[in-house]
C-alpha cells in the first residue's frame, strides 16, 4: 500500500526491445510498465509557475558539452539545456522532440522530418545543417568525444531540405533511433560551437533546451534559467535551476528534509524503509536502474592480462553480502548485461556461485602463468558511498585468498584521467555502471566493442565483437536473444568485467516538488515540473 507522501515504483522494469512512436514503424516491443504512483504523473492542469527548484546530486558535471558528458550529474542538466532529436518515455517508448516524425525505409536509412521555428538560446536557427554537424562533430576523431564508438555505424548525414536530415548507416540497425534520445542527441548551436571550441564550450553551452545555461562551477554548483524564446511557450514551469555537488549520502538527506533542497539523488539504501515514513520526503523508487560494472584493465596490468586471475573474482566475490549490507535487499543480482524487463534477461541464469576453493585454484594457476605473488594492487575509487561500500566487500573478499587490494580515494576527475591514461588494475566508482537505454546494444559496444573509445582499455574479443555486429543488425526477436545469451556466456568466460547485479535508483524530494515523472534512465526531465 502505498502511502500518501511516499511511493515505491515496483513495477517500472528497464526496456531492452525496440518501442518506436506511433509516426514510424514499429519494431519488436519490449516496455517497461507504467509508473503506478501518486504524484508521478504529468503536470496538473493548473501549475504555479516561477520559483528555483534546487538539486542536491552524488557528484558534479564535468561538462556541459554533449560530446564530453561522461555521468549522470552531467545528463540531468544536459536535459534541460539541450533538447534531444527524441526522447523515450517511462515505458520505453520513442517519443518525437526535436523531430516530429521520422521515415525508416530500411534498417540502414533513417529519415527525420524537424520541429519548424525552434531556435538555440543564443538565437540562430535550428535546422538540417545544425544536426548534420552535431553528429559529424561526435564522429569527427578531432573532438574526441566520449560518445564516438556509439555512433560507428553512422556512415553519413544528408541535408534534404532546411527541416529534413537522413542518416545513412554503414550496416543495418535496428535500433538507432535509440541512440538519438540521449547525448548523441543532445543538439547544440553550431555557431556557439564554433565560437568556443571544443576546450571552451563546455563553459558557454548554448542549446535549444527549455533552460539555458547560465554558469558551472566546480564542485560548487551549475545554474540554468528558463527560456523565455522556448518553442513550447507553455514551458518551462520553473525559473531556474540549481545543481549542486553533495556527496556524501546522508547530508543530500539532511538537505531534503530540511527543506534546503528540493530533489535529492541516491538516498540511503539503509534508510529508506524509515524515509518513506517522513511527512518531509516523498521517496522514488525505480527498480533495476543502477548496474555497476567493476571491471579489470586487462592491456597492461599482468593481474588484468591474466585469465585465471580475473575468473576468480567471480567465483570469490559475495554477491548475496552485496545485495544485504550494501543495497538493503533493493534491485536483485544479476550475471550479465541484461536487465529484468528486457527480453534478453534471463531470471535462470548463474553460471558460477561463491566458491572460494575455486577462486583459489584460479589464483594458483595465475600464479604458475606469471602472475606476481603475492597479489597486491591498489584500488582507486571516488567518494561514492555505494562505490565505498561495494569496494571493502571485494577488498575482504580478495583478503580471503591472500590477496591484498589497498583503497585510495581519488576525486572523480582523477579517477577519469587515470582511466584514460591505463593507470590501473582494477576500477569501481560510480561511473563505471551502465544507465538505462531503450535497447542494449545502445551500450553493449559502449562496453566490450573492441572499437569503443569509452573505455580507454577494452577487452579486445573477435568473438565478442561478432555477438555485438550481428545482435544490433538482427530484426528477429527470438534470434536476437538467443545471440545476446550467447554475449553473457562469453563476457562471463573472458571475465574482464565482473556482473553485480541491478540496483534501484533512489530520490528523495520534497512534497512541493509537483509534475515529476520518473524514468528508468535516472535522468529527471525538467520542463514538466513546477514548485508548490
Amino acid at each position: 500500500m502505498q502511502s500518501r507522501r511516499s511511493f515505491l515504483i515496483n513495477t517500472l522494469r528497464v526496456a531492452g526491445g525496440i518501442a518506436l512512436a506511433s509516426c514510424a514503424p514499429t519494431g519488436p516491443a519490449a516496455s517497461p510498465a507504467a509508473p503506478s504512483a501518486a504524484g508521478a504523473s504529468a503536470a496538473p492542469n493548473i501549475v504555479k509557475k516561477g520559483g528555483k527548484l534546487v538539486y542536491a546530486d552524488w557528484g558534479d558535471a564535468i561538462s556541459m558539452d554533449p560530446a564530453y558528458l561522461t555521468n549522470t550529474c552531467g545528463r540531468r542538466p544536459g536535459r534541460a539545456i539541450y533538447d534531444s532529436l527524441v526522447d523515450v518515455d517511462p515505458q520505453g517508448k520513442v517519443i518525437p522532440v526535436l523531430a516530429e516524425s521520422w521515415d525508416i525505409p530500411d534498417t540502414k536509412t533513417y529519415v527525420l522530418h524537424l520541429r519548424k521555428g525552434v531556435k538555440f538560446h543564443d538565437g540562430t536557427t535550428f535546422d538540417a545543417e545544425a544536426v548534420k554537424f552535431n553528429i559529424d562533430r561526435f564522429t569527427d576523431k578531432k573532438t574526441k568525444s566520449n560518445h564516438a564508438s556509439e555512433l560507428e555505424g553512422v556512415a553519413a548525414v544528408d541535408v534534404v531540405d532546411a527541416n529534413t536530415v537522413r542518416f545513412r548507416l554503414k550496416s543495418p540497425s535496428v535500433a538507432f533511433l535509440q541512440l538519438l534520445y540521449d547525448w548523441n542527441g543532445f543538439i547544440a548551436s553550431p555557431t556557439a560551437v564554433q565560437r568556443w571550441g571544443n576546450n571552451d564550450f563546455g563553459q558557454h553551452a548554448v542549446g535549444a533546451g527549455p533552460f539555458r545555461f547560465v554558469e558551472h562551477r566546480d564542485a560548487v554548483h551549475t545554474v540554468v534559467e528558463r527560456d523565455p524564446d522556448y518553442w513550447d511557450p507553455s514551458r518551462p514551469y520553473l525559473d531556474q535551476i540549481e545543481f549542486k555537488p553533495v556527496q556524501a549520502d546522508a547530508t543530500r538527506e539532511i538537505e531534503v528534509r530540511s527543506g534546503t533542497s528540493h530533489i535529492g539523488e541516491t538516498m540511503p539504501f539503509q534508510d529508506i524503509e524509515k524515509l518513506k515514513a517522513m511527512p518531509e520526503l516523498v521517496v522514488v523508487q525505480v527498480p533495476g536502474a543502477r548496474v555497476y560494472l567493476p571491471y579489470f584493465q586487462p592491456q597492461q596490468s599482468p593481474y588484468g592480462k591474466s585469465l585465471e586471475f580475473r575468473q576468480a573474482l567471480n567465483w570469490l566475490i559475495d554477491r548475496e553480502a552485496i545485495w544485504k549490507s550494501v543495497f538493503f535487499n533493493t534491485g536483485v543480482i544479476g550475471f550479465d548485461p541484461f536487465p529484468p524487463g528486457s527480453p534478453f534477461y534471463d531470471a535462470s541464469y548463474k553460471p558460477f556461485t561463491r566458491d572460494v576453493n575455486k577462486a583459489k585454484a584460479l589464483l594458483e594457476a595465475a600464479y604458475r602463468g606469471g602472475v606476481p605473488s603475492p597479489a597486491k594492487f591498489t584500488l582507486y575509487t571516488n567518494s561514492e558511498p555505494v562505490t565505498q561500500k561495494l569496494a571493502q566487500i571485494v577488498q575482504a573478499n580478495y583478503a580471503e585468498v591472500g590477496v591484498t587490494m589497498d583503497l585510495q580515494l581519488e576525486d572523480t576527475a582523477a579517477t577519469t584521467a587515470r582511466a584514460s591514461k591505463g593507470d590501473f588494475v582494477f576500477a569501481l566508482n560510480s561511473t563505471s555502471y551502465v544507465s538505462y537505454r531503450p535497447d542494449p546494444s545502445q551500450y553493449l559496444s559502449r562496453y566490450w566493442h573492441s572499437t569503443t573509445n569509452y573505455i580507454k582499455w577494452p577487452y579486445k574479443d573477435p568473438e565478442v565483437d561478432k555477438l555485438l555486429d550481428t545482435g544490433i543488425a538482427e530484426s528477429d526477436p527470438a534470434k536476437r536473444r538467443t545471440i545476446y545469451r550467447q554475449l553473457a556466456d562469453r563476457l562471463n568466460v573472458n571475465a574482464q568485467t565482473i556482473f553485480l547485479g541491478f540496483g534501484s535508483d533512489i530520490k528523495g524530494m520534497s512534497p512541493k516538488v509537483k509534475g515529476f515523472i520518473p524514468h528508468p534512465d535516472q535522468v529527471t526531465r525538467f520542463k514538466d515540473m513546477w514548485l508548490e
